[in-house]
């Protein structure tokens, strides 16, 4: 575990937890060297037994048979869960427990663990919480932040988070920006009917400047988010002003 670093006179302490490893288990190359060490200092008088030996090769054998059949089992229980409906719970850094419910979309190893692409988030096998019916997740953009730069009398950059820690997902999304003067601009139906900035669904950006704009002006600008099966999704709308 890494030290944990109070956070003010509230004496709330922030950690990230890392896994032990399982000391139960020995690996192949532990046992062999346990088994050299106990031949190397065994009586020269009174040698072991070579029934012994032979049991304790068949112990080793047994070991590495279990081993596998652990790891397939792991390996079959992570590629099973994939289309699977799930509930994943996780705690960060601040100590808030961060829950999500989605569809299983891909499963990768990494650093031998496997990891879960749960909607927009990535969760360890063990972080799974609950197993349902498999159903389509769109991603969930109001959890990402968006921010206004470069604000002149007559322009803004708008600049906004990719809604997914999935890199493959990510790639897909499209997005499109609007902006209104009317401060009911947190719904497709509703940011749609603003005013749409360039020619919109466009991939791989996470910025737009919006221009024209009227000086000493209250706006709101946002985003449409778009997948491949045609959901769509918007940020929180974000209001700005320009100058004089």
């Amino acid at each position: 575990m890494d030290v944990p670093r109070t956070t003010g006179p509230s004496n709330q302490f922030d950690a990230v937890f890392s896994d032990k490893e399982d000391n139960s288990i020995m690996d192949p190359s532990a046992f062999l060297q346990l088994m050299v060490t106990q031949m190397q200092n065994q009586d020269f008088t009174d040698p072991m037994d070579t029934g012994d030996q032979v049991a304790q090769m068949a112990q080793f054998s047994n070991m590495q048979m279990m081993q596998e059949m652990a790891s397939h089992s792991k390996t079959n229980y992570a590629m099973s869960m994939v289309g699977k409906n799930v509930t994943a719970s996780r705690f960060t850094v601040s100590g808030d427990l961060d829950t999500t419910t989605g569809m299983v979309e891909k499963v990768s190893l990494v650093d031998n663990e496997y990891i879960m692409y749960i909607g927009d988030k990535k969760y360890t096998s063990e972080q799974i919480m609950s197993v349902g019916m498999a159903e389509s997740v769109a991603v969930d953009p109001t959890k990402y932040d968006m921010e206004m730069r470069d604000i002149t009398s007559d322009s803004a950059v708008l600049q906004w988070k990719v809604p997914t820690e999935n890199a493959e997902k990510a790639k897909e999304l499209t997005y499109t920006v609007y902006y209104s003067t009317d401060e009911d601009f947190d719904s497709v139906a509703q940011v749609e009917a603003g005013t749409k900035v360039g020619k919109g669904e466009e991939k791989n950006i996470t910025h737009m400047t919006i221009k024209d704009l009227d000086p000493a002006t209250t706006y709101y600008a946002n985003v449409v988010v778009s997948d491949p099966s045609g959901n769509k999704s918007v940020y929180k709308p974000k209001k700005f002003i320009t100058l004089m």
